[in-house]
């Protein structure tokens, strides 16, 4: 596998070309002060600085290294702003001319200082190589700093070379030491701009790895929005139309979706099949469970009109689909417009039953195992069950009841569901599947809903009011 190189990234060299923005203002800023410090040496008479040879091109030096940098300061700022990558020769052009100033200076004063070669060996130009080597550092490239550092010491070295030459002095290590020195400081420069890189590096990884993780989470989160649409648009647009009865469901999965789903659908026969059922679990696996009962319950409803029957047949396609760890339970209720009712479940319970005209409440609880567990459980026997006109049925998950209050942790229960239906009968099914979901969500204010809740709420009415009742609640 090729091995790319750290600095010629992206992220690299966009945090590089911000550093050099850095350098070149700090740069400006020490080559005007060196400018200041020029004019007022003049000013004030200074022997050197009073010489026009010396003090024009030195002046003349600094203005335009100046100006130089304020042009490149704006090409970087604009090219930063625009997130634009300049050339890599504008890199090693900017090194030399930085270079070129800092030994120009040196230069001038070595052939035009009054005071001769000797004493402009360590005239003020000389501290401008140790501060190019230092903020050499900030362009995040150890050789650039090494080269540099190196490059001066060997100018500097040259002209005291040149200087003991012309004066007719007696050599003096103390001329070259502080190109020795200068060396020195590039050694340790390249060090410390190593040591800025590997630390850059580890910032570009950090960004990287913190970038394709967003990434990755916003494609979950769209995958998961356009997957809880397409299981909202599974679930009934609509009332069904029997009559005799007014109808309504709810579904509100726990996360963007859920292992829940309800679904009725009309029979040859003229009966209604009203589906209710809960998947192991809650999220994107039970939600394709669910998806996949739904098609096996939708494709065998109208060919097997037994209930038992039925349900032993979607057992036996389910359990041959389903991981060992997966289960659903499942309740059936046949309306016939007579009021009549055959009710059976694959381990879903309980279903709760209000008969207002004796205040009487009945529990049908789950029978046999759920589907998907056993490949040869029989279901049945079918209950069946008369509504008069005010009985209400309701077929329920397990996530109104088992639904804590953050209080003390205790769960909302069977018969504060049974008060809920019991207080709400008189309204029609949407508002009664309405008032027991606030009642419960009440009672849990504050706590997170734990698990999916879905509901169908079945209420026996005159047939004169069956096409102006019944509804579905998202």
């Amino acid at each position: 596998m090729i091995q790319v190189s750290v600095t010629s990234t992206e992220s690299f060299v966009a945090r590089a070309q911000r550093s050099e923005a850095t350098r070149v203002a700090l740069w400006i800023a020490v080559l005007v002060g060196m400018l200041v410090l020029t004019i007022i040496r003049r000013t004030a008479g200074g022997m050197v600085m009073a010489d026009g040879r010396m003090f024009y091109p030195y002046a003349g030096t600094l203005a335009l290294a100046i100006v130089c940098q304020l042009a490149l300061f704006a090409v970087l700022r604009r090219a930063n702003r625009e997130s634009k990558r300049l050339p890599a020769w504008l890199w090693r052009g900017t090194a030399i001319f930085d270079l070129a100033v800092a030994v120009g200076l040196l230069v001038i004063a070595a052939f035009n200082s009054p005071r001769g070669p000797i004493p402009a060996l360590s005239a003020p130009a000389l501290l401008l190589l140790p501060l190019l080597v230092m903020t050499s550092v900030l362009r995040l490239r150890p050789n650039f700093t090494l080269m540099t550092g190196w490059v001066g010491a060997l100018c500097h070295g040259l002209l005291a070379l040149r200087a003991v030459m012309v004066t007719d002095t007696k050599v003096d290590t103390v001329y070259f030491s502080y190109s020795f020195i200068l060396a020195l400081t590039a050694v340790a420069g390249m060090f410390v701009a190593r040591e800025l890189r590997r630390h850059v590096y580890e910032a570009v990884d950090e960004a990287t790895a913190h970038e394709q993780s967003e990434r990755q989470i916003y494609g979950m989160q769209r995958d998961l929005s356009v997957a809880r649409d397409i299981q909202r648009g599974l679930l009934p647009s609509g009332s069904p139309s029997l009559a005799g009865f007014d109808i309504a469901g709810m579904n509100r999965p726990a996360d963007q979706t859920g292992g829940d789903y309800y679904d009725w659908q009309p029979m040859d026969n003229g009966k209604l099949a009203v589906v209710l059922a809960d998947v192991s679990g809650h999220g994107i696996g039970p939600a394709l469970v669910m998806a996949v009962c739904r098609a096996y319950a939708r494709a065998s409803v109208p060919i097997i009109p037994d209930p038992a029957a039925l349900l032993a047949r979607l057992n036996e396609l389910l359990h041959s689909d389903l991981p060992a760890d997966r289960f659903i339970t499942f309740a059936l209720a046949l309306l016939d417009q007579s009021g009549e009712v055959q009710l059976i479940s694959a381990g879903h319970g309980p279903t709760l039953l209000h008969i207002p005209s004796t205040g009487e409440s009945r529990e049908f609880s789950g029978d046999g195992l759920p589907l998907g567990v056993s490949p040869v459980e029989e279901y049945g026997p079918t209950k069946l069950i008369t509504l008069d006109q005010g009985d209400v049925l309701v077929m329920l998950t397990d996530g109104f009841f088992e639904w804590a209050r953050p209080s003390d942790g205790e769960q909302f229960g069977i018969d504060r569901l049974r008060d809920a239906l019991r207080a709400s009968a008189s309204l029609d099914a949407a508002g009664i599947l309405r008032a027991i979901d606030e009642t419960v969500c009440r009672f849990c204010h504050g706590a997170q809903q734990p698990d999916d809740m879905t509901a169908i709420v079945i209420k026996r009415i005159a047939p004169a009011l069956a096409a102006t009742n019944g509804h579905s609640i998202a």
